[in-house]
């Protein structure tokens, strides 16, 4: 079984319905969770920061449209006691909080079922840094006050996409926090990479780094199965086996390939067999594949 920290189903939602198709879910995504044995995820919706695809309240609108269709499969993860493990488990997530005007909304976004949130998507916007903003700036005083709203209202914090300054001063604040779709950087020197320092304050927090199949985070000139599991077996060498899960980011519904051997969820038996090749125990599997995720979430969303 497999808990996906990081998957843009939300976003591929909405893609689709301003196509005019529906039962997105249940024709294409079903199929291939159910056969590569995903239980749940965190399933985020892209907030498309420059609404080239379309206003975000539309946006909502389309994608719980898509959600009601499927609730007798997917179940919406708002607190521990929610789990099913007869369905897919959701937690409902913001990839960038660029269209939140203030705490209201983010109030109004919680009240809608989201638990979860980055505050950038690469960009600098009015609450913190992206990867792709100025080294030096990090979270504003309004992005301070979401990260306590966030602390108090028991939503996990996703530091994937934001700048090491951002980073900095979320730790600052809370220890607690998730990278849901970040390798490391020592193995793949690229921005959206973490340095192992900021893994291990992670790790020691009792946070999770999810291990991820974007090719440009595993090895841009190799990228496969084998040496994105060198990212896992690097973080094994420093003891934190408990803190370490998986955010496959799979993007095959956007015409985008990830690794060369491994192109979809249907097909995560092979990060099995990668594993067991290494001769991963069963019980180390199981914690790298599902477990983590499910305690760091179960142990979170009380």
């Amino acid at each position: 079984m497999f808990f996906d920290l990081h998957a843009d189903i939300l976003y591929d939602i909405v893609q689709k319905r301003l196509a005019g198709k529906k039962h997105i879910i249940k024709d294409y995504h079903l199929p291939q969770l159910e056969k590569g044995k995903i239980i749940g995820g965190i399933w985020c919706y892209y907030t498309d920061i420059n609404n080239e695809l379309c206003p975000f309240e539309k946006a909502l609108e389309l994608l719980f449209a898509e959600l009601e269709d499927v609730k007798d499969y997917v179940k919406i993860i708002k607190k521990q006691d929610d789990i099913d493990l007869h369905k897919i488990n959701v937690i409902l997530g913001l990839e960038s909080l660029a269209p939140v005007k203030d705490l209201e909304h983010l109030e109004n976004l919680y009240q809608l079922g989201f638990r979860h949130a980055m505050l950038t998507w690469n960009e600098a916007n009015q609450f913190a840094t992206g990867v792709k903003g100025e080294a030096t700036r990090g979270l504003t005083a309004l992005g301070k006050e979401v990260i306590n709203f966030m602390i108090k209202n028991k939503m996990i914090i996703d530091i994937s996409h934001a700048n090491l300054q951002t980073v900095e001063d979320i730790l600052a604040i809370t220890k607690k926090i998730i990278a849901s779709h970040s390798n490391v950087y020592e193995l793949c020197a690229h921005p959206r990479n973490l340095p192992l320092s900021y893994i291990k304050k992670i790790s020691q927090s009792e946070g999770l780094i999810g291990i991820t199949a974007v090719k440009a985070f595993v090895n841009p000139d190799n990228p496969t199965i084998s040496n994105m599991i060198k990212h896992v077996d690097y973080l094994l060498s420093y003891g934190i086996e408990n803190y370490i899960s998986f955010g496959f980011d799979f993007m095959d519904y956007m015409n985008i390939e990830n690794l060369t051997d491994f192109h979809n969820a249907s097909e995560t038996e092979k990060v099995i067999s990668e594993l067991k090749e290494r001769d991963f125990n069963k019980e180390l599997i199981d914690k790298l594949t599902y477990q983590n995720a499910l305690n760091f979430i179960c142990n979170y969303l009380t």
